[in-house]
């Protein structure tokens, strides 16, 4: 089982060939248009089912053998419990047609509270009990397919991205390097608790440090996707920033990068470092043809790092990222091509 926000969901690419097309059509889906009912992405092999829900007690766990479920929270809240599948007993006899069996244990399981814009992913060894809370909801169901389809143009290498995982990386000053456990203080203390950062982040500082483990918890478990980019900077053996691959088109060649440096180490160039050693490993090692960042406007320091390191202005997204304050907000938009950015760092 896995749970994150829908703006997450490009850290799972490369578990199922299935779900990755999902993951590259994912700005396409504009629910708010879609009516109810279903929605074909890829035959039977991928589909989407939206739905309005009616929340209670709930009190029915399902399975399935054929399908992965991709249940995302499109309005109000609802919670879904889960358990290991053999947890679970009693399931009626499994219908083929349906791709589903059912049982009312009356075991609680692990509830998990998901908001809107948020989702689960259950595998077939998850049983899961949805439409726990209370009055009117609506969601969107994705059927993913286990058995792979063969013939997909998602294959990285065919496009000529050589994947090699969250590797260390050297600068002068800095050491990049995949996070591991016991970093959570550090990185609450440094910047994930830090209200400065409040203005210029997508998210809230954290309130205490158990939000911070659960967070890297979860960056931990994202490495076993080798397509996973995600570096803790450490400088002088002390964790200050962080900088990571937030989005990425194995089609286009192209992704995006994100990062977040201390507050007590600002004005040093100490981001600009960081930002041109994970852009030369990505350009060089892994075969990224372009690479593309974007600030708040209000970020002034954010473009001029992105300026330092090579990258062009190309626009403003209007109203393209939305702010701290929960507003649409201006957004720079600063790129840069492989061949062109290695020849202006002498390469």
């Amino acid at each position: 089982m896995i749970t994150d926000s829908w703006k997450n969901l490009h850290r799972y690419y490369g578990i199922n060939k299935n779900l990755d097309l999902i993951i590259e059509k994912q700005d396409s889906f504009v629910f708010e248009e879609m009516s109810n009912g279903r929605h074909e992405i890829d035959g039977e092999c991928v589909f989407l089912n939206l739905m309005q829900t009616s929340l209670g007690k709930g009190g029915t766990w399902e399975a399935h053998r054929k399908y992965i479920d991709l249940q995302l929270v499109l309005d109000n809240e609802e919670t879904i419990s889960w358990a290991p599948l053999d947890a679970i007993s009693d399931f009626s006899g499994y219908d083929e047609q349906k791709d589903i069996m059912l049982s009312a244990d009356a075991q609680k399981g692990n509830p998990v509270l998901l908001k809107k814009g948020m989702f689960g992913i259950y595998f077939p060894d998850d049983a899961h009990q949805p439409g726990i809370g209370q009055g009117q909801g609506r969601k969107a169901v994705f059927k993913i397919s286990v058995d792979e389809k063969e013939g997909i143009p998602t294959r990285d290498n065919q496009y000529g991205l050589q994947h090699q995982g969250c590797k260390v990386l050297n600068t002068a000053r800095l050491v990049l390097r995949p996070y591991r456990e016991g970093d959570a203080q550090a990185m609450f203390d440094n910047w994930c608790g830090r209200t400065e950062l409040a203005r210029f982040m997508p998210w809230a500082p954290h309130k205490d440090i158990g939000v911070t483990k659960q967070v890297l918890a979860d960056w931990l478990k994202a490495y076993q996707n080798p397509r996973t980019y995600h570096w803790g900077i450490e400088m002088e053996g002390k964790l200050i920033g962080d900088i990571a691959v937030m989005s990425q088109s194995p089609i286009n060649l192209d992704c995006e990068i994100g990062y977040c440096l201390s507050p007590d180490h600002w004005n040093q160039g100490i981001m600009t470092e960081a930002l041109i050693g994970v852009m030369h490993f990505l350009f060089s090692e892994v075969g990224f043809n372009r690479i593309h960042l974007k600030h708040l406007t209000e970020n002034m320091a954010s473009g001029k790092v992105m300026q330092k390191a090579g990258l062009k202005y190309e626009g403003t997204l209007r109203q393209g990222v939305r702010s701290p304050q929960d507003e649409l907000s201006d957004a720079p938009l600063y790129a840069a091509l492989r061949d062109e950015w290695l020849k202006e760092q002498g390469e």
